[in-house]
């Protein structure tokens, strides 16, 4: 049976959470009140409410947050394909 490369599928999720974490930081630069609202509605949606306060663009934040999504997201692709690759040794 296949197997998955564990490196590759670990740097395919870190690829697309960095990337979504780009996304978030840049919409936090150019765009905070639109942010703000999406927070707000995102808390909606839980039938939560509280007081959270975007906070002004970090440009050290940002980049820490997306290195900081891109290594959790390849640690998670990592274990994803070894556990894909064990049960498929196993045959189940």
């Amino acid at each position: 049976m296949h197997t998955l490369n564990k490196n590759a599928a670990g740097f395919a999720v870190g690829t697309v959470v960095a990337t979504l974490h780009t996304l978030l930081a840049l919409g936090m630069w150019l765009m905070p009140d639109v942010m703000q609202a999406l927070v707000n509605f995102r808390l909606a949606l839980h039938f939560i409410k509280m007081d959270v306060v975007v906070q002004p663009f970090s440009f050290g934040g940002a980049v820490a947050l997306v290195v900081l999504g891109f290594c959790v997201g390849y640690a998670i692709g990592r274990v994803l394909a070894s556990i894909y690759n064990w049960k498929s040794k196993r045959g189940n």
